[in-house]
């Protein structure tokens, strides 16, 4: 499909519903070949043919991005089967509702290894030079705020060829 992204590849994490999904197919709508990464194997599936019947390419990556080696594994395997990796949008992610005190400690560490851990080792794979190498505006997903960060910073997630393009905005989704 044409569009100002037509050329550029993107890997998504989170993409198997939500905030995710639908960065995907509004990548896929504006021309990229986009990567979809998440745990649910079957609801990527189904994201991969509405991608491909927009006439756009997807590759599905199941991965738990908890695990590094799986984290690793996903930005390699785009740059690999895809030639290159030119916008990552770190969205897997996942929210704990309800007080702090009656919650569960290994689901916190849980929270933290998707929405920490997972972040910067999808960031640094991607960058293995610190981002100095990150084509336009930095924009990691948050949840809210929007946050930007120099490409710099750990933290970055993607490198867009706009300013704070649609992959800038939103929550992680629970994947």
């Amino acid at each position: 499909m044409a569009g100002p992204l037509d050329g550029t590849v993107a890997l998504v994490t989170g993409a198997s519903s939500g905030i995710g999904e639908a960065t995907a197919l509004a990548l896929a709508e504006h021309g990229a070949t986009v990567a979809i990464a998440a745990r649910r194997r079957g609801r990527l599936e189904d994201l991969a043919r509405r991608i491909e019947a927009a006439d756009a390419t997807a590759l599905v990556l199941e991965a738990d991005v908890t695990d590094q080696t799986q984290a690793e594994r996903a930005v390699n395997q785009t740059a690999a089967e895809l030639g290159r990796l030119d916008i990552l949008v770190n969205n897997a992610g996942m929210m704990l509702l309800g007080p702090a005190v009656d919650a569960d400690a290994s689901e916190w560490w849980r929270m933290l290894d998707i929405n920490v851990n997972a972040l910067l080792t999808g960031g640094f794979t991607a960058a293995p030079d610190g981002g100095a190498s990150a084509r336009g505006a930095p924009s990691p997903t948050s949840s809210p705020p929007l946050m930007t960060a120099p490409a710099t910073s750990p933290t970055w997630s993607t490198s867009a060829p706009w300013p704070a393009g649609p992959c800038a905005a939103g929550a992680p989704s629970t994947t």
